[in-house]
């Protein structure tokens, strides 16, 4: 059995050794066309794995894991696709997708990843790497385009999301779990089991869906291509059936110590001489590569955090290289500028942004934060019913007193965007504590002119209010009577401590000439485009994105 074992050993070397050969021809070729590129093409070392998926290719954002049996297949097809197949993986890198916790539906989330990394890997190889497949893709993107506009990841995963948690028989603007799983099959070219966001997720809280979708196709790509590899290195000195076993990992058969270590499988198994050769052939390995066991959770999550930073210094170095060099790139690199320009956006959280207009006050409410139990408790025992301090029956508290909310209501803003928003303002001051139930906050509905004005004075009346909200308007849009409206307002003593204004709209409208003596921000949509509307250097511009706002909504 031993000498079995060495001789599978001695072909999953040699397989490893070329399988790295044709991943670092891959990193040549893709630096010799694009040479922007180079920081990231060699940002990972390559290891070989044995891990049975349905693509050769994974990455952890630190190391790249291959499948040696599956690398050769691969490069038995054609390089071109195998080239192709690492341009993506590094495309996933850039673009920080394997480090997002936001988005916890994972197949979702790696199929919209995956066609925007295939979009822009498209665009960028033009006739340089062509696909076969590559004409099926662009009538997809084209469908997908028609589907949710201008394609972003957030966008994206939420069609996909809604497509999945749709009733049975029914689908999301066209959007099916059938046809998710065509386009895996068009676009999907690596495994995402080792993205860190995926190691953190606990796999018996993922839907049960995840694990059906993971598995399409598995039959078709399982162990042929092993079988296929495993005659071109031994030109046929195995059998039919140990062609159908599975090829240890090389640290799996040295030692059970090894076999800790590397957190390669079942060490009893490897070790157990009294066992048939299945035995061995049972042990897998993953794709998180050889991490050792006593590894602190801490420490993981620091090093992943620090990865995921070196990858955002390289995507901003690419997008700076790419901005000061981009007639000589012309057209083929538009995609990939646009999407870098939407990686590297920096986030803000806008519960925290809305915290700006808050303003310290006192509330009639108990105070545990002043609360001194021992004295309390002291008096209860030495007096009886007589505590010797008494609770403070205020507290000072972050509010929102007199505040406006603007909703740019002309024909370019849709209605039930508009009402999304203005629920998902309302949900944030209503759950933080530290927002006070009596307020003072005018919800003013305006496109060339005012067109409603509603006032809220406690937080417990919203919810009758988004009940019987409706969108007025839909003419132009003119930012200038608003604040006019305003300044009205507190002249009459409406809005004395006016402490900020909100104006949700999509940037198209005339401003102000002169700055308000209060905190004015201008709320956009993101639509996925590189730039987005300007504002006068008096406002403060924010940018949300309907995904947010959906998650935000449905408790995800």
């Amino acid at each position: 059995m031993s000498e079995i074992v060495d001789e599978k050993q001695a072909r999953w070397e040699r397989a490893a050794k070329v399988a790295f050969d044709i991943v670092d021809e891959c990193r040549v070729q893709l630096m010799l066309k694009f040479r922007f590129l180079d920081l990231a093409l060699w940002r990972m070392q390559a290891e070989a794995v044995h891990v049975q998926g349905r693509y050769w290719l994974a990455t952890d954002g630190k190391q790249v894991y291959y499948e040696p049996y599956f690398a050769l297949a691969r490069f038995e097809q054609g390089f071109d696709e195998a080239v192709r197949d690492y341009l993506h993986l590094v495309l996933h890198c850039i673009f920080r997708h394997p480090f997002d916790e936001n988005h916890p539906r994972h197949e979702a989330w790696w199929l919209a990843c995956d066609i925007i990394a295939e979009s822009v890997a498209m665009e960028m190889c033009a006739g340089r790497f062509p696909s076969e497949d590559d004409n099926a893709r662009k009538e997809a993107l084209g469908e997908l385009r028609l589907m949710c506009g201008q394609l972003t990841p957030g966008k994206l995963y939420t069609l996909f999301e809604r497509a999945l948690t749709a009733p049975e028989g029914k689908t999301y603007r066209d959007m099916s779990t059938s046809r998710m799983i065509e386009l895996q099959s068009l676009f999907e070219r690596d495994n995402h089991e080792a993205w860190p966001s995926y190691a953190k997720s606990d796999p018996e809280e993922m839907p049960g869906d995840v694990e059906e979708l993971a598995q399409q196709d598995d039959n078709a790509d399982g162990e042929a291509p092993e079988s296929e590899t495993r005659e071109m290195l031994s030109e046929g000195e195995t059998s039919e059936a140990e062609n159908k076993d599975q090829v240890e990992h090389p640290e799996a058969s040295e030692s059970q110590d090894n076999d800790d270590e590397e957190g390669q499988g079942d060490s009893s198994e490897a070790n157990d001489t009294s066992e048939d050769s299945d035995a061995e052939d049972n042990l897998e390995g993953d794709w998180h590569g050889s991490a050792s066991e006593d590894d602190t959770d801490e420490e993981l999550k620091d090093e992943k955090s620090e990865e995921e930073r070196d990858w955002e210094e390289i995507a901003k170095q690419i997008e700076m290289n790419l901005e000061t060099f981009s007639r000589e790139w012309g057209d083929e690199a538009g995609a990939l500028i646009a999407s870098l320009a939407v990686a590297n956006r920096k986030h803000y959280d806008y519960e925290e942004f809305l915290r700006r207009f808050t303003m310290i006050s006192e509330e009639m409410k108990i105070n545990d934060d002043e609360y001194d139990y021992i004295f309390y408790t002291y008096g209860l025992d030495l007096y009886g019913d007589m505590p010797l301090v008494e609770p403070l029956e205020y507290k000072e508290t972050q509010r929102i007193r007199d505040f406006v909310i603007a909703i740019d209501t002309s024909e370019s803003c849709s209605g039930d965007l508009v009402k999304r928003f203005v629920e998902h303002t309302f949900s944030i001051i209503k759950k933080s504590e530290d927002f006070a139930h009596s307020v003072n906050i005018h919800v003013i509905q305006c496109d060339a002119k005012v067109q409603a004005d509603t006032k809220i004075t406690d937080l417990r009346d919203v919810d009758a209010f988004m009940d019987g909200f409706f969108v007025r308007g839909m003419g132009g849009t003119d930012f200038r009577p608003v604040f006019a409206y305003v300044n009205d307002l507190r002249k009459r003593g409406e809005l004395a401590d006016m402490k900020g204004l909100v104006y949700f709209t999509d940037g198209l409208g005339q401003f102000p000439d002169a700055a308000p003596d209060y905190d004015a921000a201008f709320v956009f949509m993101d639509n996925g485009e590189a730039t987005m509307p300007s504002v006068p250097p008096w406002a403060m511009k924010v940018v949300l994105d309907e995904e947010g706002i959906n998650r935000f909504k449905s408790g995800l």
